[in-house]
């Protein structure tokens, strides 16, 4: 981030991610950023931010399980029935659970 920080252009918005054109990102921008990271990266199945999105919630709750009320904070949902249907275990861990009861 310091890195990134030092090269970014300045601006009067207070905000940390500018557009090509120096404002703020809009969805669309956003979108094709995350495109082309996985296209870089090599990763051939569809990316997308909400797909990181619901990536990330899954792998916070699975290191810090029962921690949905933090994810909640962080993702910011005032319910956290809405936090639930971010997360995906995976079959894997799943399996691990239960093995461990």
């Amino acid at each position: 981030m310091r890195a990134y920080l030092d090269v970014r252009p300045q601006s009067n918005l207070d905000l940390v991610f500018l557009s090509r054109t120096f404002v703020a990102l809009n969805a669309r921008d956003v979108q094709r950023l995350v495109v082309e990271a996985a296209r870089r990266a090599g990763i051939k199945t569809k990316v997308t931010p909400h797909i990181l999105r619901h990536t990330f919630a899954t792998r916070f709750l699975e290191q810090s399980p029962g921690d949905i009320r933090t994810l909640a904070a962080i993702l910011g949902h005032a319910n956290i029935s809405t936090t639930a249907r971010y997360t995906h275990p995976r079959a894997q861990r799943m399996q691990e659970m239960v093995e461990n009861l």
